[in-house]
């Protein structure tokens, strides 16, 4: 795992963790949310709880849950070429 594999996962850990804490402090200091607001947000918790569990079911169970979010295969990303170890003399013979 590389330092920026490893930033990212603490970052994704994170941000969940910094959303629900101030979500808990506007509970706390009665905040009013209006009722467009609530259903526009449960809306989009929906839809990320919609998408996580069909992409989730996708990659264990079966490729055919796909077709929930509107295509059987999930999207494929070229592999970067591999760097090259040595750039002022080039590769090693074989």
């Amino acid at each position: 795992m590389s330092v920026y594999d490893w930033a990212v996962s603490l970052w994704r850990t994170a941000v969940p963790i910094i959303v629900g804490w101030v979500a808990a402090l506007l509970v706390q200091i009665n905040v009013d949310i209006d009722e467009t607001a609530l259903s526009n947000g449960l809306v989009a918790a929906f839809a990320a709880v919609y998408y996580g569990l069909f992409r989730l079911l996708e990659t264990k169970a079966s490729p055919g849950f796909g077709w929930f979010l509107g295509l059987a295969r999930p999207p494929t990303y070229p592999q970067k070429p591999a760097k090259n170890p040595n750039p002022v003399y080039g590769t090693p013979p074989v």
